[in-house]
Order: C-alpha cells, then sequence, then structure tokens
C-alpha cells in the first residue's frame, strides 16, 4: 500500500483547518446536505465531507457509511489533498496505489473513489468532498464539474461559519477592551516604532485563544522620485502630511509604524472579516490619495495598499507580513492608488513570479539573454544609421520571451542592472559582426539603461569598466537611452553619472519623452545628446480624436532650442515619415522599416542593402 507522503506545508495547512473550528463539531444539516448532494450527482451509496487531520481523516459529513473517521495513513484523501485537482480512481483493485488498501479488502470494500480538494481561500488544501462506491464506475464530464462546484460550496460554508464565530469574539473583545465613545487619535499617538509593533503582531499571533486583526501595508509610490527632484526635506513635509492623514482615517486601537520612507505598516485590532478589512483598506486609499497642498505647489505621490486577515490561520509574523506584501505588489503594479486583499489567485501569482525569476536568475548565469535589433534610419535619405538592441531571453527549451513578460520579474529579483550589462557586452559584441558588413561607416549602437544600474555604484564600476576595455568598430558610437522616471537620484549624483559616460564618448537619450517626469533644466544641464519620442506621439498624428501633431511640433521645437538631436520611435507608416520629416525630425525607427530581429537577419539586412538606402 502506498501511503501518501506528508506535504511540505503540512503545518500551515493544520493551522488552516483548524481556524475554522469545525474538527469534532456536531452534526449540521447543511453539511449534510452537501453529502447527500454528492451521491445524487455522482450516483454512488455514499458521499463524504472528509478533514485531513495530523494523524486521522475525520468526516464533518458521511452520508451511506456508518463512520466518523478513519486513519490518515491508508486514507484516498490524505493523496487528494496533495492535488489542485480531482482524484477519481474507477477501480481501486487494479491500482498499485490502492489495491492493497485495508479499506479496499475489507470494510467499506472501496472499488471506486472520486476527491475532489477542499481549497481554502490561500491555496491550503482542507481535506476532500468524496464520492464513494462497492463498485467501480465512471464519471461523466457534467458529474465531474458539478461536484468541483459542491466542493467549492462546502468551503464557503466552513468559511460562514468560521467568519461567524470570529466577528461574535471580535465584538465581544472590543466591548471590552474599548473605551466608550473613543476619539480618533493624532498621527504622534498613531506611529510607533518598527520593533514594538512588529512585537505586537507575534504575541497576538501567539495567543492559544489567537484574536482577529488586519495587517496592511502601504506604500508612497512617487516619494522617492519627489525627493529626487525636489529634495529630501520636501518629501519629508510631504511625509508627515500623510501621517496626518493616515490618523484621520483609522480607528484608535490601531497601530502604524515605518518599515523604510516610503512603505508604512498598520496593525488593525478588532476585523473579523474581508469585507471589514476591504473596506479599511478603501478608507485609506482614498484618504491618503488627493495632492497636498505646500505653498504654491500641489504634490501628490499615489499610494498603493495591500492587506491580509488574520483568523487564526497564521503561525508567525513572516507568513502574515509576505501575504500583505503580495496584495501590496498586486495594488502597485496599477496606475494610480489602488488597494489590494490577498486571495488565492494572488498567491498562485506570487509562487509563479517566484518560479520565473529563479529561471531567469539561472538564465543570465548561462548567457540566455539574446538582442535583437531594430534599425535607426535617417527620415530624409533613409539611410541606416544605427541599430537599437532590444533584450530577448532564449529559455532552456527554446521558447523566446518578450521583454514585456520578463521585465517584471528582473525588476522584483534585483537583476535589472545585470541584465543592462550582458545586453551591452552582448550588443558590443554583434555590433563588430556587422561593422565588417559596413565598414568605416558611423553607426549608433543603442541599448537601454535601468533606474538599478544608474543608482547602484558597483554596477556602475562594471559599465565603467565595459566600456573602458570593449572598444566599439571604427566609426561606431555607443548611445545609452535613459526613461525619464529613471532619473530620480539628486541632480549631482546623476549630474557625476552622466558627465563619467560622457566623457568615454557615449550619446546619452531620453528614452519614451514626453511620457514621464523630465524638467526643462535637467535637459539643459545635463549632457543629453537625443531625444527618443515615445511611438504613442506618432502613432496618434492626424488621429481624429485628439491627434499629437501639435505635441511633437512642441517637442521638437524644444529639441532644436536646447540643441538636442530626435528620434521617431514607432514609425509605421510613410504618411507619419513624411510627416516627422517635414517638421524637423531627424531619425525614424519602427516597423516602417523592420521589426527587432535576430542578429543574423540583421547582418542580412546590413548586406542586402550595403550600398542603398533602407526599403520604405
Amino acid at each position: 500500500m502506498l501511503q501518501a507522503p506528508i506535504p511540505a506545508n503540512d503545518a500551515a495547512r493544520l493551522q488552516e483547518l483548524r481556524s475554522y473550528g469545525v474538527l469534532d463539531s456536531p452534526d449540521e444539516q447543511v453539511f449534510d446536505d452537501i453529502g447527500a448532494l454528492v451521491r445524487d450527482i455522482a450516483g454512488t451509496p455514499i458521499g463524504i465531507i472528509s478533514l485531513v487531520d495530523e494523524n486521522r481523516q475525520w468526516f464533518k459529513s458521511c452520508i451511506g457509511l456508518d463512520a466518523k473517521e478513519t486513519p490518515r495513513n491508508i486514507s484516498f484523501c490524505g493523496h487528494t489533498i496533495l492535488q489542485r485537482t480531482p482524484l477519481i480512481i474507477e477501480d481501486a483493485l487494479t491500482d498499485p496505489r490502492f489495491c492493497d488498501n485495508p479499506l479496499v479488502l475489507q470494510e467499506p470494500h472501496i472499488r471506486f473513489y472520486a476527491g475532489f480538494p477542499l481549497m481554502a481561500s490561500n491555496g491550503l488544501a482542507l481535506g476532500s468532498l468524496c464520492a464513494v462506491d462497492q463498485h467501480p464506475r465512471q464519471l461523466q464530464p457534467h458529474q465531474i464539474h458539478a461536484l468541483e462546484r459542491l466542493a467549492r460550496l462546502a468551503v464557503q460554508q466552513m468559511e460562514l461559519k468560521r467568519q461567524s464565530r470570529l466577528f461574535a469574539q471580535s465584538q465581544q473583545a472590543r466591548q471590552e477592551q474599548e473605551p466608550p465613545n473613543s476619539a480618533l487619535r493624532p498621527a504622534s499617538a498613531l506611529f510607533t516604532s518598527k520593533e514594538q509593533l512588529l512585537s505586537m503582531v507575534e504575541l497576538m499571533l501567539s495567543q492559544s485563544n489567537q484574536a482577529c486583526f488586519g495587517i496592511i501595508r502601504l506604500e508612497f509610490k512617487d516619494l522617492r522620485r519627489i525627493a529626487g527632484a525636489l529634495g529630501e526635506a520636501t518629501a519629508g513635509v510631504l511625509r508627515e502630511a500623510q501621517r496626518e492623514r493616515l490618523g484621520q482615517a483609522l480607528p484608535e486601537n490601531a497601530s502604524c509604524c515605518e518599515l523604510t520612507d516610503q512603505e508604512w505598516l498598520v496593525l488593525a485590532p478588532f476585523l473579523a472579516t474581508e469585507a471589514q478589512l476591504c473596506e479599511l483598506a478603501a478608507a485609506i486609499t482614498q484618504q491618503l490619495h488627493p495632492p497636498v497642498g505646500m505653498g504654491q505647489q500641489l504634490l501628490s505621490s499615489p499610494v498603493a495598499v495591500g492587506a491580509a486577515l488574520v483568523q487564526g490561520n497564521y503561525g508567525n509574523a513572516n507568513d502574515l507580513l509576505s501575504d500583505a506584501a503580495i496584495a501590496l505588489r498586486n495594488a502597485a503594479r496599477r496606475p494610480g492608488s489602488h488597494y489590494s486583499c490577498i486571495d488565492l489567485a494572488s498567491r498562485i501569482q506570487a509562487q509563479q513570479d517566484l518560479e520565473l525569476e529563479s529561471e531567469l536568475r539561472r538564465g543570465l548565469r548561462k548567457g540566455q539573454l539574446e538582442p535583437h535589433f531594430q534599425p535607426l534610419f535617417d527620415l530624409k535619405t533613409h539611410q541606416f544609421k544605427g541599430v537599437e538592441a532590444l533584450a530577448r531571453w532564449r529559455r532552456s527549451h527554446g521558447e523566446l520571451v518578450m521583454p514585456s513578460l520578463f521585465l517584471a520579474a528582473a525588476e522584483r529579483a534585483d537583476l535589472l542592472g545585470q541584465l543592462d550589462l550582458q545586453m551591452i557586452r552582448q550588443s558590443i559584441t554583434a555590433s563588430h559582426a556587422m561593422a565588417r558588413v559596413k565598414p568605416d561607416q558611423e553607426m549608433v549602437l543603442s541599448l537601454n539603461l535601468s533606474s538599478a544600474l544608474l543608482e547602484n555604484a558597483a554596477l556602475l564600476e562594471e559599465l565603467f569598466a565595459l566600456i573602458d576595455t570593449q572598444p566599439l568598430p571604427q566609426g561606431w558610437r555607443l548611445q545609452l537611452e535613459m526613461l525619464e522616471g529613471s532619473l530620480q537620484q539628486a541632480d549631482g549624483d546623476i549630474a557625476q553619472t552622466l558627465n563619467q559616460l560622457h566623457e568615454r564618448g557615449v550619446l546619452l537619450a531620453i528614452d519614451d519623452f514626453g511620457t514621464g517626469y523630465s524638467s526643462l533644466s535637467r535637459l539643459n544641464r545635463f549632457p543629453f545628446h537625443s531625444l527618443k519620442v515615445d511611438m504613442s506621439f506618432v502613432k496618434l498624428l492626424d488621429a481624429p480624436e485628439q491627434p499629437s501633431n501639435r505635441i511633437l511640433e512642441v517637442i521638437q521645437a524644444m529639441a532644436e532650442a536646447l540643441d538636442l538631436h530626435t528620434t521617431a520611435e514607432g514609425v509605421e507608416t510613410d504618411g507619419q515619415r513624411q510627416w516627422l520629416e517635414l517638421h524637423g525630425f531627424q531619425w525614424g525607427q519602427g516597423y516602417l522599416v523592420a521589426k527587432p530581429m535576430p542578429l543574423q537577419d540583421t547582418l542580412n539586412l546590413l548586406h542586402t542593402h550595403q550600398d542603398a538606402a533602407l526599403p520604405l
């Protein structure tokens, strides 16, 4: 007999199961009705709601069989909780895992078993919904689908019981601990130290009769940018204003601390339901979102709020804070201010994200990054002027992954700087192959440079060493493109970095210009060479509604006044090319000439048009 292995997360699973307070509870009609429906849908004599405890499976409902529990080590359900999909055994006597199981060879002589995992909202399996027969049989797809829905309904009933019980406990605790007519506290009384608040969380989690409470993480998404552009003092004033606002959104019994200069943590006792948690998270988001008046300025920093609810289902603060962090990331991914509460889909996505990050880290070590190249061309003469190198990831099984699918993983795993360096190194090598096709021709090799590299002194030294030791071919220039929002360091720091690159002959470009936060003074004072105009403006040329023609005219006039070169991204039609050329733009890049392509295809294009203009 094959015993089901104990899952690695069994301690957390058991804690989640026991938090419902269902084990060893009396029979209840609603669960017996579900067990009876199992029999009716599957056409079997036995329907069971089985909860897998530490050493037993206990039956909340068992219709058609006179039993209340069996040992876990011989249970079929011990296998079911190891998966998310149904476990269906059409004939146990022919299945090597179960053919010598005592439940098969002896009473109740199980021949057919269909187990549907009972999944909690956090992804942990509580037990299974089981259809059992003493004769072999099969289930049709519509029966399987109906039983899956019934399993979800059984978990919902357990959740309703838990919430009702915990809500009553929370209300009683509130009445015992809260003074009557309590008022909101000022921010000075609301905030405590990080160490003290985390100690409070650990203490509350360690209580045998664990109380319900909520944990909320909130992040001010633009505070770092504001500090870089306007100074730390201005960011500090904004931070204090938001402290006062937070004090107005939270009840007296809440506590708060700063995890970092732009992320805060809130402990909110006496929350017993997800609805209460989401209501508080929404109130915080609404309170902190509006701009703050500071003299003649209105400063805004969108806020992301992530929340997790404790209902007797967490054993330590790390797991709780991790769940709140997952919810925070979900909220932060959306533009503007948003909140998110942890759920099963978020946990699954977080697991998939970690797997992708780990695979990407291995891929970078193996050199799986693959630059593809898109031509830069003269809008007037159609001549080939250079290429932009764009990252692609060739996974171990050969799949080519686009940056939209892996750059976010690289950022989460703090790999963007290493990705930049590997791209620059490989692209410089590729430039020598391209130069052999077009020898002695002046060309530009353009690449993106992330804020992760710009803000890391060690990575910057690697970049400088790479530029110094791996020169480009004769007549080639390296151009590094930076997003407007990545220039968040203090002016002195970013100026030093940009000047060091400029002194090495590197051309500096602002990428996706018009979509970020560049200040004209920075464009004028820093050694930028080029503006790359975002493709969204080119796409809307002569659009019936909100055409971008006037915006592009202003951008080009500003570039001329500052003596900056201009490249228009996303040029797809000859009509766009003609308009851009007529209005003074110099270079173009886009599908009008070619999509980004591997090195060999780029060499073929260069060879085909070695002495002629590019095809338009």
